[in-house]
């Protein structure tokens, strides 16, 4: 009797283990392989009311994906280095922590999505809406992002190091915390009007400023690209 109960003990210990490790461990995210299926297929997956497209985790990397509509689809952590997403509609989409590098997003539509500490490392971002897009975080070293729209955009401890900005549309963006080191800022224009740009406490360190007007940018505690900090508190009226 017991030996019985001795058993029972350790055969209830084991399940509790088991039990226990099962709820400890994270589901494994995966995308959904109808969904998959449909945008190979006909270059479109959108989510809708009730309907996500659910493509988490995804390897489509050196992808054509040119002129796809992913408007709100769930990319996140999905791999799309050295992807054509050329005019592609990724508006409202999760790409949170996805990998963009060396992909070709030339007048694509990333309004207000989700990129934050995505990989962008050496992407062409030519003329694409970033408007409202959440870039906190984000890898930028080397993108191209010129004539992009960055408007009210938040690119909070962005890495742009070595980054091109020309006709970049900053406005109310902001850029707190961001390094901005040897990055491209020739002749750009941070604001008009009222539209302010955030650069406290951002790294301009060897960026080049030729021509740029930073006029009304706040840049208090940043670090200017002769190395000085700026302890000016308030807005530069330069």
């Amino acid at each position: 009797m017991k030996r019985l109960l001795t058993l029972k003990t350790f055969f209830a210990a084991v399940l509790a283990i088991v039990l226990f490790t099962f709820y400890l461990t994270p589901p494994v995210m995966a995308a959904n392989t109808e969904d998959l299926n449909q945008l190979l297929k006909d270059n479109w997956c959108v989510s809708f009311l009730w309907k996500q497209c659910d493509l988490i985790a995804v390897d489509l990397h050196g992808a054509n994906l040119q002129e796809a509509n992913l408007s709100g689809a769930n990319l996140s952590g999905a791999n799309l280095s050295g992807a054509n997403l050329k005019n592609a509609d990724l508006s409202d989409a999760d790409l949170s922590g996805a990998n963009l590098a060396n992909a070709d997003i030339l007048g694509t539509d990333l309004s207000r999505a989700n990129l934050s500490e995505a990989n962008f490392k050496s992407t062409r971002l030519w003329d694409a809406n970033l408007t409202l897009a959440n870039l906190s975080r984000a890898n930028l070293q080397n993108a191209n992002l010129l004539d992009s729209r960055l408007w009210g955009s938040n690119l909070a401890e962005a890495n742009l190091t070595d980054a091109t900005l020309h006709g970049a549309d900053l406005q109310y963006a902001n850029l707190a915390d961001t390094n901005l080191t040897n990055a491209d800022l020739q002749s750009f224009f941070f604001r008009g009007s009222k539209q302010v740009t955030n650069l406290s406490n951002a790294n301009l360190e060897g960026a080049t400023l030729t021509g740029a007007n930073l006029r009304g940018a706040l840049l208090t505690g940043a670090i200017m690209p002769d190395g000085s900090i700026n302890e000016e508190i308030g807005f530069n009226l330069k």
